[in-house]
């Protein structure tokens, strides 16, 4: 029995301890970063967070410590940690509802692992697994985030990661290898460790390069599994009775003159068409999305002249009572579709409207779900912030030449409501819209016809003119105004397609908002609520239209016909959010001033580059004295193979060296070099102009030969 524990202790024994404490304190480093990336996205509390930090700081003191011990008893007692951490890990599997929360216990489980495994680091390889699994940190918090702090923390991270495989490379060197075939000088160990940095630097640009590339060119995949989707309640949210709630408006409805910039008056049951005013730039949802697309909410029928309305009857509850909900099939609209899936998280508190990219075919959300008799969905109460639910639906995908092949058919009588029109309309909306239409021959075109004489006659402004009391809205806005927003071109549009027979619904919702490049999620803003149009169609059901979509602002901004700019525009606003002390114009000039100075720079850099490393220079050195430009040339030749471990010999003579430069080649000359050089050391004649310029161009080419060709090195003791 003695013998086998020796064994086991013999085993165990750690061959080549890794001694450098800087190495191990970077690591340390990665791993504390990649904990912190799991706090930053909400996987982990903070006070997790702190105990996990606490906790790798004490077993990398003890590994350190102990990196000469065989630690057989401090591994038996990991393993039982471990175990204990795999079932912690199960537990929390069993409280998992979808495949897509698998990501938190995960996220814990891999932590765990680290803490760990961080009691037990006493060779190099162990140093390199935890660096690796520190990795495994940052993608799982990668898949949680929704916001840029984890970026910030992202580059942190690899700019700690970069500095640790530094330092494991120069381990490894250090580990039983020179840097050159004789002892060398303080200036010779200077300049292998300059052309060591100067490899190390062109290492890490060019793999910084390599992946910003790539991930510009790369595709990056959207798609969302379409079984079991996130959905969560967030917590106490406002209960509604039937008609649509709306946190932004005390009274539960639309405000009649101004409205609030922290709410959209359009998700209430009435929207006035008398309301002015603009919607602040906060971040309301985050929506992870297989294709962007309009999120329709809140449909309106039925237009008074001033204002239009949902249905405010009681909606009817549906059937399931457990996710997913499937839509009413009375409600679906057939012919090609396709598919869209979404998951929505709730930052600001939402009206109780269950969002969709088109139509909501299947609903994961918590509580009741109801749909009203035009088909939108009602939950039992407003969302509040950190609620999750998911939408797969689906969007006509008919192209307009099969749209415009749709016989025409008369609306079955329950489409007669998307026909009504009220008596304060005149009968001149109807004219223009004949008027416009005359040369379509198809509701499709129809429809077009009507988007590009708005396009052409009016301006987008969210504080157009206000319609006098006693006027239709839709009336005074086609011939008394030449400015209006999205209310007021869907109102339009709807009313006069209404005139020529096409049933036609106005939608309020939100655009696809803006897709931030590194989470993924499309941002959806207070401002992103929009207005548009459904117009029905024959044997295919509702297809939306924007009719805002080509109307011109009254003023063009920079950022909108510019990508950097508008790229600029960005990253200002996000700065501004996380600094609230500097304005997003002050950001946007210091942005714009570093763009010239970079540009600048480079093109300083590039001039630079193009002129000569060893320009050839006039003869003027004397004789014997070696100062001349072809002996600098040489020292730098000598310098260049030192750096690469092949360094001169004290008894080595140039002849010799350029011999052996040259061994792998045998083909290259460098009887120029050798000739110049010694008549310039040891001549009696000084050598030409044109000798010098051939001697310095052979040196380059054996400079960049020896840069091409393998490092030396030498074991101790060999």
């Amino acid at each position: 029995m003695p013998g086998v524990m020796q064994s086991v202790r013999d085993a165990n024994r750690t061959r080549q301890p890794e001694d450098s404490v800087a190495l191990r304190a970077v690591v340390l480093a990665t791993v504390v970063m990649g904990a912190l990336a799991l706090a930053v996205v909400q996987a982990i509390a903070i006070t997790s967070f702190v105990t996990v930090v606490v906790m790798l700081c004490v077993a990398y003191y003890v590994s350190y410590k102990r990196r000469r011990d065989d630690n057989w008893v401090i591994k038996i007692g990991l393993t039982v940690f471990a175990l204990l951490a795999m079932l912690n890990f199960l537990r929390q599997l069993s409280n998992v509802a979808t495949l897509d929360e698998v990501r938190f216990p995960l996220a814990d489980l891999f932590l765990w692992v680290q803490v760990i495994h961080g009691f037990d680091l006493p060779a190099r390889k162990d140093l390199n697994f935890s660096l690796g699994s520190s990795l495994t940190l940052m993608a799982a918090a990668g898949s949680i985030s929704q916001d840029l702090w984890y970026g910030g923390v992202l580059l942190i991270y690899f700019a700690l990661a970069i500095v640790a495989l530094a330092l494991l490379h120069r381990s490894e060197i250090s580990e039983g290898a020179t840097a050159s075939m004789t002892p060398q000088s303080n200036r010779g160990r200077a300049d292998a460790k300059r052309a060591l940095n100067r490899d190390f630097l062109k290492v890490v640009g060019v793999t910084t390069a390599a992946a910003v590339v790539l991930f510009l060119v790369i595709p990056q995949p959207h798609a969302v599994r379409t079984f079991a989707l996130p959905f969560s309640f967030g917590g106490g949210g406002i209960g509604g009775s039937g008609a649509v709630t709306n946190p932004g408006f005390a009274s539960g409805t639309s405000p009649s003159t101004r409205a609030s910039d922290a709410a959209y008056y359009g998700f209430n049951n009435r929207m006035d068409l008398s309301v002015r005013g603009e919607l602040s730039d906060e971040v309301v949802m985050r929506v992870r999305a297989s294709a962007p697309a309009f999120y329709r909410g809140i449909i309106f029928d039925n237009y008074d002249g001033r204002a239009w309305y949902a249905p405010d009857e009681e909606p009817v509850p549906l059937g399931e009572s457990d996710p997913p909900y499937g839509y009413p099939l009375e409600h679906r609209s057939l012919g090609p579709r396709s598919i869209v899936t979404q998951t929505f998280y709730v930052e600001r508190e939402q009206p109780n409207v269950v969002f969709s990219g088109g139509q909501p075919d299947s609903v994961w959300i918590d509580g009741t779900l109801s749909v009203d008799e035009n088909g939108g969905l009602r939950t039992g109460g407003t969302l509040s912030p950190e609620s999750v639910y998911s939408v797969v639906s689906s969007r006509g995908a008919a192209t307009p030449d099969q749209l415009r092949s749709l016989p025409e058919e008369e609306a079955p009588p329950k489409f007669d409501k998307y026909l009504q029109i009220p008596d304060s309309v005149p009968p001149r909306v109807h004219d223009l819209a004949e008027r416009l239409t005359r040369d379509a021959p198809t509701r499709y075109d129809k429809i077009k016809a009507i988007e590009e004489w708005l396009a052409d006659n009016f301006r987008y402004n969210t504080d157009s003119p206000v319609p006098p009391v006693g006027r239709d809205a839709v009336d005074y806005f086609l011939f008394d105004s030449e400015v209006g927003f999205c209310e007021q071109f869907a109102a339009a549009t709807a009313i006069m397609l209404r005139s020529l027979g096409i049933p036609t619904r106005v939608i309020t919702g939100y655009t696809p908002g803006t897709r931030n490049p590194f989470t993924g999620y499309y941002e959806i803003k207070n401002s992103d609520a929009h207005a548009w149009v459904e117009a029905w169609f024959p044997r295919y059901g509702w297809y939306e239209f924007d009719p805002t979509f080509a109307v011109p602002p009254a003023e063009t901004e920079l950022a909108e016909t510019v990508p950097l700019a508008r790229a600029i525009e960005f990253l200002s606003d996000k700065i501004s959010v996380a600094i609230p002390g500097l304005s997003p114009e002050t950001i946007r000039y210091v942005l714009y001033f570093a763009i010239v100075a970079v540009v600048v720079a480079g093109i300083w850099l590039g001039r630079r580059r193009r002129t000569p490393r060893l320009a050839p220079v006039p003869v003027a050195a004397p004789v014997g004295r070696g100062g001349g430009p072809v002996t600098r040339a040489f020292r730098r030749f000598e310098q260049t193979l030192a750096g690469y471990g092949r360094g001169r010999s004290p008894n080595e003579t140039a002849a010799e060296l350029l011999r052996r430069a040259t061994f792998r080649s045998p083909r290259k000359d460098f009887s120029k070099a050798l000739s110049a050089f010694e008549k310039e050391r040891y001549g009696l004649e000084e050598p030409t102009q044109e000798e010098v310029r051939a001697a310095i161009a052979e040196l380059e080419r054996l400079m960049d030969d020896a840069a091409g060709a393998p490092r030396v090195t030498s074991s101790r003791g060999t």
